[in-house]
């Protein structure tokens, strides 16, 4: 009995600090499912961009903030996977609340993330 409680103070570092993020899988999508969602944001970021008044401006800046906005995902939450779904489902978001004329880009896209983050 000694010997089990010791193995099991010995073993409890080996545990990772972040296992709560295993149980968060279910969210996330595959590689390949994430490379055709990033191409969907592009598609929603260059859509508020071209919202703006001044779009030759506007379509830099919303890809630039969209790419920072990935990045400061990626350093909060330290698991990349788990920032690309957030990042995902945040331009979903950000497109159906910003965009009037063309709300179904946002849907789809949240759609999509949803669905593909399920399935895969």
């Amino acid at each position: 009995m000694r010997t089990l409680v010791l193995l099991i103070v010995a073993a409890e570092p080996l545990v990772p600090q972040r296992a709560w993020l295993e149980r968060l899988a279910l969210l996330v999508p595959s590689e390949a499912a994430n490379r055709w969602l990033l191409l969907a944001d592009l598609v929603c970021l260059v859509a508020l961009g071209l919202s703006t008044r001044q779009p030759w401006l506007g379509v830099p800046l919303a890809v630039g903030v969209g790419f920072f906005a990935l990045n400061a995902l990626g350093v909060a939450l330290t698991e990349f996977y788990l920032a690309l779904a957030v990042f995902h489902l945040a331009v979903a978001i950000m497109t159906l609340a910003v965009l009037r004329g063309a709300r179904w880009l946002g849907a789809a896209t949240l759609g999509l993330a949803i669905v593909l983050g399920v399935l895969t």
